[in-house]
């Protein structure tokens, strides 16, 4: 096994995921303007498993920024044992908590995948480099079932996803919920459509030099909101939308021919990702419509099958995104804390659980139209 440190380093012809999170385009943007490497927390660190032809985008942190598989009270409780957490190392697409396929290279298509091998590479190299441990973040169904066994604690977190049942517009969508809910998000939408905001939608080819600075002020001013800086700059924005243009998706709401809020999306062939928000001006109801509503009639429009809008936001449920689970693996080097770790999972688990039936409870669908649980 070798690591190497930077994605334009590795054959393209090696490197060849369709998940638009871990494409060469999508990292090389990251790494050449800033969001990775130097001062950001984040060391490129990318796995080549040479016997396997398997390649892992993996990554030496130094924090748990970006990560959305909340690790903060194990740190604090190495912290208060006179142990280091940092430096650690994820198996993850960067600042993005979307499950997705994490195995990169040819061997991994159609083919069973070896989880013992690759888990007993992962677990020794941490060992090697002196890391607390391996996080293996939003990992999808097949590499979940194929690794979990060896060595490895499951952990669970929710999320809501929005499915295409074959609807035909969106007046379908919603003829499928119960009178009350329905009229809510009909009244919500006629506040917007009242109110003379005009809906813009750009591909990233279409999206100016104008539009990034608007959406850039955007997206940071979403982070300031709670004392924060956004993690990718603009010029890796930029960037993505010149190397990957038909994958993003820029939503703006204007009013007068003056930009108000916008929203950006990444998607692939099946899949529309809600990843970004921000405004200029709060107005009842426009986040609603522009991170779920319109992406709603955008996965009609284009027959996509599944709408991920983003981690967190119960909020969803009234509007027919199901919760579902998402999973990681973890493993410390540390035996002790590693099986500490397990039981806090363990018993996580059991609330999910609970949590997750009472959030199916919840939806808007009619009886006729209810979804089976998952």
């Amino acid at each position: 096994m070798q690591w190497i440190n930077r994605i334009k380093k590795v054959e393209s012809e090696l490197w060849d995921s369709e998940f638009p999170f871990l494409q060469k385009a999508f990292l090389n943007a990251l790494e050449e303007h800033g969001s990775l490497n130097g001062q950001s927390g984040w060391l490129s660190h990318y796995l080549h498993l040479e016997q396997q032809n398997i390649l892992l985008p993996s990554f030496i942190k130094q924090h748990s920024y970006g990560e959305y598989v909340f690790d903060w009270g194990w740190s604090e409780a190495y912290q208060n044992h006179g142990l280091e957490y940092y430096p650690k190392m994820i198996i993850a697409a960067p600042f993005t908590p979307v499950p997705g396929p994490r195995l990169i290279g040819g061997a991994t298509k159609g083919k069973v995948i070896n989880g013992q091998v690759i888990s007993k590479h992962l677990q020794e190299h941490c060992h090697e480099e002196n890391l607390s441990g391996v996080h293996y973040l939003f990992i999808n169904d097949q590499e979940r079932e194929a690794l979990k066994d060896h060595n490895w604690h499951e952990r669970k977190s929710v999320q809501f996803l929005w499915n295409n049942y074959q609807y035909q517009d969106f007046e379908h969508f919603l003829s499928t919920f119960k009178s009350r809910k329905r009229k809510a998000i009909l009244k919500e939408r006629r506040l917007i459509q009242d109110s003379g905001i005009q809906i813009l939608k750009l591909s990233g080819q279409e999206i100016t030099d104008q539009y990034w600075q608007f959406f850039y002020g955007c997206y940071q001013s979403t982070y300031a909101k709670r004392g924060m800086s956004g993690y990718i700059s603009l010029n890796a924005f930029k960037a993505m939308g010149l190397a990957m243009p038909d994958q993003l998706l820029l939503i703006i709401a204007q009013h007068k021919n003056q930009p108000l809020a916008c929203a950006l999306y990444f998607k692939d062939e099946e899949n529309l990702y809600g990843r970004f928000w921000g405004c200029h001006q709060e107005i009842t109801g426009l986040h609603f419509e522009l991170c779920y509503y319109q992406g709603i009639e955008y996965c009609i429009e284009n027959n996509l099958l599944h709408f991920n809008p983003g981690t967190q936001g119960e909020h969803k449920i009234a509007r027919g995104f199901e919760a579902t689970f998402c999973h990681s693996l973890h493993y410390l080097t540390h035996t002790d804390f590693h099986d500490a770790v397990g039981d806090f999972v363990h018993e996580e688990a059991k609330q999910l659980s609970q949590y997750k039936k009472i959030c199916y409870e919840q939806l808007p669908f009619n009886n006729q139209n209810m979804p089976e649980p998952t």
